[in-house]
């Protein structure tokens, strides 16, 4: 029982304590000062005005007087020591027998009167004495660097503004002018100095954003939009903000990928490209000439197109050719012009690649005729049309391919095509009956000529320079009887992108035709031409 009295008596006390301690005075803190409202104080000259005009002053005799303010109407006056004493008041306006100053109620300098004199004492130098300015250094202890008013750029943080372009970006061309030209200030007494620091700092900071993109941060301020949340039916939306349409940049820049479409790129398998050369030639002889001579005038044209295809392992090349040569004949009695070198040819190989690196098994075609009339001189007889005569050969073997590029030398390359067909057909065909098939070595009453044999092709194509090319064509088909060859080469000069100067010759070997006095079995065709080029 005694026990449970003493707990009692000490829980008693123990509530008394505490609401002892409750009721005491804590003290207020120490009330600072604020800058801030202090200057709005000062510089309210309204409030002050409203406040003075039914404020009651009390002179150094005890009177009290009605001060009513005019400063609105009237302008301060500049007061001296030495004006009299009623001129000091003149701008007050208050019974003349309640006015009553002395000699201590004037400044001891030359000073402009208003409402602040009847709050504040003025210094010596006739300046107001404020209020001393106290802070409250504990306001102070969780400021950091982000909350200062003064700060370099070069140290903040790196956000991303979308300000990507320099400032002063121009497409023309900057003039040179001469510095300092026609000022009268110095430039480095001026703003340029600043503006200059000022463009350095956003040159930092915009190398830092494409050297380390990965780096930067990003702010919602600089954003066109937030992004919305939707809980059920409730819908967040971002209100509107005039001040952030103001300073938002002037290009604004999506954070959201690009609706960009795949495109899918196929690859090409045929490869197309072609020349075509248009070239004059023209003689003329004094008829005085010690060797005599005709004058004649040439016109050249050669067209070639190439379509060309390659998948895997398999290989389809089509040339189609045409060359066709016109001059004038004075010495012609029946015609003004004839028709010179006439042809028109193509060959195209089939191949599959081969396990030997370069080799290829191949099936090749090639024909060949023309396609105008061509008369002997002074002659009305038909010597060649078209398809009289027709040129054809097959044949099956394998085909060796070089395309090999100077590393020392631009644009210096060198192509080859080699071509072995060791079963071969060749077929010589004459349609015109107008035509003598003997001077093609068909048998006088046939009109074709079918052999079997072997055939060699080659075809190499030098590119000395980018303007200097060398083609080179070697034939050769024997039926083990008789021996048909062909050898065409082709110097092409090229002086611009678009004229060019041609050697051309072309020497053939056939056994099977007629033999010639001269020449025997031996035929050639030289052409020497300049022009007109073009190449795709």
């Amino acid at each position: 029982m005694k026990r449970l009295f003493l707990s009692l008596m000490a829980i008693f006390f123990s509530v008394l304590t505490s609401m002892a301690v409750a009721s005491m005075a804590v003290p207020s803190p120490v009330k600072v000062s604020d800058t801030t409202d202090v200057f709005h104080e000062i510089t309210d000259i309204g409030k002050r005005v409203r406040q003075q005009a039914t404020r009651t002053r009390t002179n150094p005799e005890g009177k009290a007087i009605q001060v009513i303010q005019t400063i609105l109407t009237n302008p301060p006056v500049l007061l001296n020591d030495t004006l009299p004493k009623k001129e000091t008041a003149s701008w007050l306006i208050a019974p003349s027998d309640s006015m009553v100053w002395n000699d201590s109620t004037l400044l001891p300098h030359s000073v402009f009167r208003n409402s602040l004199d009847s709050l504040y004492t003025r210094k010596e130098n006739g300046t107001l004495q404020l209020p001393l300015y106290s802070y409250d250094t504990e306001a102070m202890r969780d400021l950091t660097f982000r909350d200062t008013l003064f700060y370099s750029p070069l140290f903040l943080p790196m956000i991303f503004t979308g300000q990507m372009l320099p400032y002063n970006l121009s497409l023309y061309p900057v003039k040179d002018e001469m510095q300092e030209k026609g000022l009268l200030i110095p430039m480095e007494k001026t703003f340029a100095p600043e503006l200059g620091h000022l463009e350095f700092t956003r040159g930092v900071r915009r190398y830092y954003y494409l050297t380390y993109p990965d780096r930067l941060r990003y702010s919602v301020a600089n954003f066109d939009s937030l992004p919305t949340t939707s809980d059920g039916d409730e819908l967040v939306r971002e209100t509107y903000d005039p001040f952030k349409e103001l300073l938002k940049a002037e290009t604004s820049y999506s954070l959201e990928a690009p609706g960009v479409e795949g495109v899918t790129i196929d690859r090409k398998y045929w490869v197309t490209s072609g020349q075509h050369s248009l070239t004059f030639a023209q003689n003329h002889f004094s008829e005085n000439w010690h060797k005599g001579g005709t004058n004649n005038l040439n016109i050249n044209s050669y067209n070639v197109l190439r379509a060309n295809y390659k998948k895997n392992k398999v290989k389809f090349n089509n040339m189609l050719e045409w060359r066709l040569q016109v001059f004038n004949a004075p010495d012609d009695t029946i015609r003004h012009y004839r028709i010179g070198n006439d042809m028109i040819r193509y060959y195209g190989d089939f191949g599959v690649d081969a396990l030997m690196k370069g080799w290829s098994y191949s099936m090749n075609v090639e024909a060949k005729s023309q396609l105008f009339h061509s008369y002997p001189v002074n002659s009305t007889k038909l010597r060649s049309t078209f398809l009289s005569p027709l040129y054809t050969n097959v044949g099956m073997g394998l085909k060796y391919n070089l395309d090999k590029r100077s590393k020392k030398v631009r644009h210096r390359r060198f192509q080859w095509e080699l071509a072995i067909s060791p079963i071969s057909l060749s077929h010589r065909y004459v349609m015109s009956d107008s035509v003598n098939v003997t001077r093609y070595g068909i048998p006088e009453g046939e009109k074709s000529l079918l052999d079997i044999g072997t055939t060699i092709s080659s075809n190499f194509t030098y590119n000395i320079t980018r303007y200097i090319i060398w083609k080179s064509r070697l034939y050769y088909f024997t039926p083990y009887s008789k021996v048909v060859a062909e050898i065409e080469n082709t110097l092409d000069m090229a002086l611009s992108n678009a004229f060019s100067t041609t050697i051309y010759l072309h020497v053939r070997y056939d056994d099977s035709v007629p033999v010639d006095p001269k020449l025997k079995y031996w035929q050639f065709n030289q052409t020497l031409s300049f022009g007109l080029s073009y190449k795709w």
